[in-house]
């Protein structure tokens, strides 16, 4: 038995000899929780990333038998940070968290070193910044749900347990910083301890008052527990953007809380675009004349819409305003499709070519009392690999009225419906709309969608108005007949065979009826929104309603 113990610890000895040592590289050296790269922080928990960094069967953290620190060497693994041993969370192979000695603070760059077995790597050296926040999420991914509690409860933040409105919620973030009085390096936290820099937060967009910010009791020296408000007027949702600036640094973008409205489910009611009026107008707010790329004329254009039986018309050339052509019998209503950094957004009846970027084009089209709506988002390849509009694009921008649900012309990709809920569930409000983007009038795709409003009149001033407010529907060819919302009962009718669904968070389906002239939905009050879809059972033909919301008396 001796023998074999002897061959067994000589065969390890050769195994560590021949084991190349660890290696890592600067850029390898993340924030732990949002996975940002750069500098690190004095008192940030980071991960490295590389090779030879540790045993092949994972480590976590030890504690000192008092359970007040955290081991310096885990797994036969050290790091060390200008010589100084760093508090370990986690080894692997390929994979090291570490939380950077608080005593580095004031230093610009600091040489790192993994030892494994006695094997150094070759000292790295990585810049060093004041604070660097990124937020912990569930996934542990950088992205999505945050880790947080809500309050009183300390139960944890995610979809089917939202924080109400005006409440408190512990966020846990990685930023670096140094608390009041010093943290000690590897300390267990027993107490609040303040982060003398400032602190603040949005959640939706919308501050949220930092009640604390400072390390979070019974956890490691690292992690940052900040105490948030709940604005009272938040967006709701299972997705709600938030953000953490510490020192005017903010974290990066993709992080969420789920959010509900403060007052129980029963009370809620719903909030919709939808008026009964006098009319029913059919329109086209996408198409192009010989005045950009089309094939016709602009009065051919107009005429033949006309004639299939569409009451207005936008013609939407490229970066041209065009003129009316003076159909009669039809309401012609001024466009033009812009592509600002490549990105097409259609204004409608607006007098002029407009420059700038996006926002710029938006600001300036609301203020002229126009309608502006993106175009074809998953166009030209597809989503998510080569869209017309990114997520991050379409949710950098605000204020614009609506995106094409549906475009004939960008065939495979004419549905957007996934894009339209992306930004739902995160809050955004917005409309749907259907065109055609025709470009020929002998196309077979051309006088197919439409844009359908529920107006008085067929007056710029009434299509205009009902545009604005969301008193319309989205077309592929179905019909919607009435929308009608009454406290938490949202009926659709139509005048045809269809199977009815009602969409809410995430594009779920929550209620379906098949082969019926009418459905009612009746909200939980729990929904971030609602929206209806029918889907015609003789040919597939779709409708889409705007969404409508829950709110609370």
């Amino acid at each position: 038995m001796r023998a074999l113990r002897r061959a067994v610890l000589l065969l390890a000895a050769i195994s560590g000899a021949l084991a190349a040592p660890p290696q890592f590289s600067a850029a390898s050296v993340v924030n732990a929780a949002s996975y940002a790269g750069g500098a690190m922080a004095p008192c940030e928990m980071v991960t490295v990333f590389g090779s030879g960094l540790g045993p092949a069967s994972p480590v976590g953290m030890q504690l000192s038998p008092d359970g007040r620190r955290a081991a310096t060497t885990l797994g036969g693994t050290r790091i060390l940070f200008e010589g100084v041993p760093a508090p370990l969370v986690f080894v692997s192979a390929s994979q090291v968290s570490v939380v950077v000695p608080c005593v580095l603070a004031g230093r610009t760059s600091a040489r790192v070193q993994v030892e494994y077995l006695g094997e150094s790597s070759p000292p790295v050296s990585v810049p060093l910044a004041r604070v660097r926040p990124g937020i912990f999420t569930l996934s542990a991914s950088g992205r999505g749900q945050g880790a947080a509690l809500n309050w009183p409860d300390h139960t944890v933040n995610r979809a089917g347990n939202a924080a109400p409105r005006g409440s408190v919620v512990s966020v846990y973030a990685s930023s670096g910083g140094w608390t009041s009085p010093p943290a000690e390096d590897g300390r267990v936290a027993d107490q609040a301890l303040p982060l003398p820099l400032p602190v603040t937060a949005t959640v939706g967009g919308l501050n949220a008052p930092v009640l604390y910010a400072g390390a979070a009791p019974s956890l490691l020296t690292g992690v940052l527990q900040v105490n948030l408000q709940v604005p009272a007027d938040a967006p709701v949702g299972d997705a709600v953007p938030l953000s953490l600036t510490i020192g005017g640094v903010s974290s990066p973008a993709g992080v969420t809380l789920a959010i509900r409205s403060a007052t129980a489910a029963g009370s809620a009611f719903l909030t919709s675009p939808y008026v009964l009026k006098a009319g029913v107008y059919k329109g086209q707010l996408h198409c192009h004349s010989t005045n950009s790329d089309g094939a016709q004329d602009p009065a051919t254009v107009v005429t033949t819409y006309r004639d299939a039986g569409y009451h207005f018309v936008s013609l939407t050339d490229h970066d041209r305003v065009t003129p009316d052509p003076g159909v009669p019998g039809v309401l012609f209503l001024p466009g033009i499709e812009q592509h600002p950094n490549g990105n097409h957004l259609n204004r409608i009846n607006v007098p002029d070519v407009l420059r700038g970027n996006e926002q710029a084009m938006i600001d300036a089209t609301l203020a002229q009392g126009g309608f502006i709506f993106l175009n074809h988002p998953n166009w030209p390849g597809g989503y998510p690999d080569s869209p017309n509009w990114t997520d991050a694009e379409m949710e950098a921008i605000h204020s614009y009225h609506g995106i094409e649900v549906w475009n004939s012309l960008v065939a495979p990709n004419s549905n957007a419906e996934n894009r339209v809920d992306h930004l739902l569930t995160r809050g955004r409000r917005l409309f749907l709309l259907a065109t055609d983007d025709c470009h020929n009038v002998h196309n077979t795709r051309c006088m197919t969608a439409s844009t359908v409003v529920f107006a008085d009149r067929l007056e710029t001033d009434d299509i205009m108005h009902n545009l604005k407010s969301g008193n319309f529907y989205a077309s592929s060819g179905a019909t919607i007949s009435s929308v009608s919302v009454a406290g938490r009962t949202f009926t659709v009718t139509t005048d045809r065979l269809s199977n009815i669904h009602f969409i809410t968070a995430g594009g779920r389906i929550v209620q379906s009826t098949y082969g019926a002239f009418a459905a009612t939905y009746t909200a939980s009050g729990d929904e971030v929104y609602i929206r209806a879809k029918i889907v015609r059972t003789a040919d597939a033909a779709m409708a889409w309603t705007n969404p409508v919301y829950p709110e609370t008396r």
